[in-house]
Order: structure tokens, then C-alpha cells, then sequence
């Protein structure tokens, strides 16, 4: 199904040519019969909301923004003009789960890693100027649908999404993470691409984009969210750290922010990381890598968003 997803591109051209960093446009094609064939709800957007059995996010472009708790909520508000925004589809139509599984066999990513989102609108709609943390495959399923998009030269390797400069940014991490501010709008160079029914649009990580809806418009998006390094390496190394009691004392004192109960929280910690200092000596980091990632595979209980 993934291979059906991407195409006309073979997985072969994708990999070679686009993933992970490069945009990809492709042309519309036919919708994918197998996708369709899982999920026949997706013929519509009135069927998707209908079906849909839990959130869904209601959203202007410049406007108001609100939450109702189903699908069925949110149809008066979609024949309003409002974008409906449905996250972890493949948890209400059970036939997306075998693209999420396909394309993480292809990514050698863990499947919880992944999730599918539906958007859909009437009239014109869209989003303003922001960067995801995440990589995104939009399949337009109808309408029309443009965009702008352009590489980010503020931050590399987000944690977060990430707004224009004058507005709030969801975690301020961000911006210390950032090596230059970010910008108020689209660069003049931006690239515009219009997508029509049956075409995909790879997006990938960080890349500022905004987007313009007009008509009957639906997108099944296919989502990767992570799992970054850091996470890897600190999961997969508590799973290691646990395997010894000292370790799994309860780190009375760690919230005191000063006096004895700090300074022996301090001196405990530092005790436990010379020795582990020690336990490391010699010993080989590529086999340490192998064991930590081989540990992170077997346990991330993470699941897609998370």
C-alpha cells in the first residue's frame, strides 16, 4: 500500500531522489485501489466525519479555532466553512493501519511512530505560515490545495511545531534551539506548487509551509513523528540503568532546591555516574550503540504523537 501511496514514483526513486530532506510533488494519478478498497470511507468527507468516532479540531485560517468530540459534531461546522482536522485516523478505520505498517517495514521505523490525519474543508481554507517537527506524505483525495513552501534556515531538527515570528510558538525551546529568528512570512523565492486530486505531496521535516484550500478538499496525510536520537539513546539507556537496584533507588531530594536534601541529591547522582563511567571503560561504542538500539526496538512504548 505504501508503494501505491508514493506513486508514480517506485519506492526505489523515492529513496534514491527525495527521502528524507528533498519536497516531492507528484502529479494527480488515480487514488490508490487498495486504500480505498480498506478505508471506502474516504470517497467523501461528509462519510469521514460521519464514520469518525473521536475529536475532531475545527479551524480557520485566521479566525476562531474549537474542538467538538466526534465526527458527526463537526459536519454542521464543515458545511460552515470550517477545516476539520481528524489525528490518528487509523485508530477509527482500521484499514490505514496496513499502509502505517507498509511504510514503516520501508523506513525501518517502529509503527507507533506513525500516524494517518485527515483534513477536510469547503470553500477556501488553509493554514498560515508555521514549520512541522514532523514528516509528512499529504495525499490530496479532492479539491484543490496550494502551497508554498520553503526550506528553514532558523532551527534544525525542531522538537515541536514552530510559528511565524510575531506569533506565540507552542514550546519556547524552540527558539533557543534556533541559530537565527524566524521569519514573519514566507520568503519571496518560496516555492508554490498546486496539488489536484490524486496527488501526493512529500514534505519533509522543518520545511516552512503555508497552505490555500478551495472546494470540496480532503487529505489524508501519512505521519512520521520521530523517534529522535536523544530519545533512542535515553530510553533504550534507562531500560540498561534499571538492570542495577542502585539505580532504581527513588531519588529522594531531587526537587530541593537547596540545603542538605540538594547537596545529597547531588553527591548521590554523581556517585551513580562515576560508576557507570567505569562499567563503560573499554568497552566499545558501536556494540553499546548495537545493544542500545536493539533495547529501544523492543521497548518504546511511545505511541505516534507522543
Amino acid at each position: 500500500m505504501f508503494a501505491d501511496f508514493i506513486a508514480p514514483l517506485t519506492p526505489e526513486q523515492f529513496f534514491s531522489d527525495h527521502w528524507p530532506d528533498t519536497p516531492y510533488a507528484g502529479p494527480p494519478t488515480a487514488l490508490p485501489g487498495r486504500l480505498l478498497s480498506a478505508v471506502p470511507e474516504l470517497g467523501s468527507a461528509e462519510e469521514v466525519l460521519r464514520s469518525f468516532g473521536g475529536p475532531v479540531s475545527l479551524i480557520q485560517r485566521n479566525g476562531p479555532h474549537a474542538r467538538v468530540p466526534r465526527g458527526s459534531d463537526a459536519l454542521p461546522m464543515y458545511r460552515a466553512g470550517f477545516t476539520c482536522y481528524m489525528r490518528h485516523a487509523e485508530r477509527e478505520f482500521a484499514g490505514l493501519t496496513g499502509l502505517i505498517d507498509e511504510a514503516a517495514l520501508r523506513l525501518g521505523l517502529p509503527p507507533a511512530r506513525m500516524s494517518c490525519e485527515i483534513f477536510c474543508s469547503t470553500g477556501t481554507s488553509g493554514v498560515p505560515l508555521h514549520s512541522d517537527f514532523d514528516v509528512n506524505f499529504a495525499l490530496l483525495l479532492s479539491g484543490s490545495k496550494r502551497w508554498r513552501l520553503a526550506p528553514n534556515t532558523s532551527i534544525v531538527n525542531q522538537t515541536t511545531m514552530c510559528f511565524a515570528r510575531d506569533r506565540k510558538q507552542a514550546d519556547e525551546r524552540q527558539l533557543g534551539y534556533a541559530h537565527a529568528p524566524f521569519p514573519e512570512r514566507m520568503p519571496d523565492d518560496a516555492r508554490e506548487v498546486t496539488m489536484e486530486a490524486g496527488g501526493l505531496l512529500f514534505l519533509p521535516r522543518g520545511w516552512w509551509h503555508e497552505t490555500y484550500s478551495t472546494g470540496a478538499c480532503m487529505q489524508l496525510n501519512l505521519v512520521v513523528k520521530g523517534p529522535h536520537w536523544a530519545r533512542v539513546f535515553s530510553g533504550a539507556l534507562e531500560e540498561r540503568l534499571l538492570e542495577a537496584a542502585d539505580w532504581r533507588e527513588f531519588a529522594y531530594g531531587v526537587s530541593a532546591a537547596d540545603g542538605p536534601g540538594h547537596d545529597a541529591a547531588v553527591d548521590r547522582l554523581a556517585d551513580l555516574i562515576t560508576r557507570f563511567q567505569k562499567s563503560l571503560a573499554g568497552e566499545d561504542p558501536r556494540t553499546l550503540a548495537a545493544e542500545l538500539v536493539t533495547s529501544f526496538r523492543a521497548t518504546d512504548p511511545r505511541p505516534a504523537g507522543g
